[in-house]
């Protein structure tokens, strides 16, 4: 399995703290059955300013270590961008990471509270500019649950999505747990992902949620999300979009799970 989003590198977010750490969780993955990661800390302006190469030296020196402890492990390099007027500028002149370094994917990070009224114009410009928007832990975004129409319209014009896979799995919160299986069973979402931060933190597992997905939508859904399309994204490969499958209408002043129920 293939995770496309991690915060493994220590002591560039609010990730892994040390070495030792970014190796244990190293170890966790491989003993999932993970076989590659991508490592994407947060690049949020004035508080995780990590530009390309920061990003890339850090990278650097766990590929090094994976390598001198044993682990069978391969990383790849990325960031998570909070939505910000200037990535398209960033990207362009090399001061912000693709996911790959080079492959024309950029993960992105909404914001929990208001979104940007310009935000289409923001996902244009960037398509226009060659990079293809995928969209981090929709399943856990307000602006999202309060109608996934929202959701539908960017998927059908190109955009990728991850779920986080403790957000399918019991104990987590019931609604966002509901949601995400909502979101898969209506192929809103492209990827399954950890957005691990820690051992305790979503740990660095996938296998239990890929079993998740298996029982709702098949094994072969579920291997497109953790093997095919992440193996399409770091290759630079076009990743084809999958048709969405027509959402209910949500029934005036009845809330979002009484329509779905």
């Amino acid at each position: 399995m293939i995770d496309m989003h991690s915060h493994i590198l220590p002591g560039l977010d609010d990730g892994a703290a040390d070495w030792d750490q970014a190796l244990a969780m190293a170890r966790v993955a491989v003993n999932d059955g993970i076989t590659e990661m991508v490592c994407t800390p947060h690049w949020v302006p004035g508080k995780y300013e990590n530009d390309r190469e920061t990003v890339l030296r850090r990278f650097a020196e766990f590929e090094k270590l994976l390598e001198d402890q044993r682990i069978p492990l391969t990383i790849h390099s990325g960031t998570e961008l909070r939505i910000d007027i200037s990535i398209p500028e960033r990207l362009k002149d090399g001061r912000l990471l693709t996911l790959n370094n080079g492959s024309g994917y950029v993960l992105l990070e909404l914001p929990d509270e208001t979104m940007p009224e310009n935000l289409h114009e923001f996902f244009w410009n960037l398509q226009l500019a060659g990079y293809r928007p995928i969209l981090s832990h929709v399943e856990r975004n307000p602006y999202f649950l309060e109608n996934p129409h929202r959701l539908l319209h960017w998927v059908e014009n190109g955009i990728l999505t991850q779920i986080t896979a403790a957000s399918l799995l019991e104990g987590f919160a019931e609604e966002i747990r509901e949601f995400a299986l909502f979101l898969v069973k209506h192929r809103l979402v492209h990827m399954l992902v950890t957005d691990t931060h820690s051992l305790n933190m979503r740990k660095p597992q996938l296998s239990g949620a890929r079993r998740a997905i298996e029982n709702l939508a098949g094994p072969e859904t579920a291997t497109r999300m953790v093997c095919d399309t992440p193996r399409q994204i770091l290759r630079g490969e076009h990743v084809p979009v999958i048709s969405p499958m027509p959402l209910e209408e949500p029934r005036k002043r009845k809330g979002f799970w009484s329509f779905l129920k």
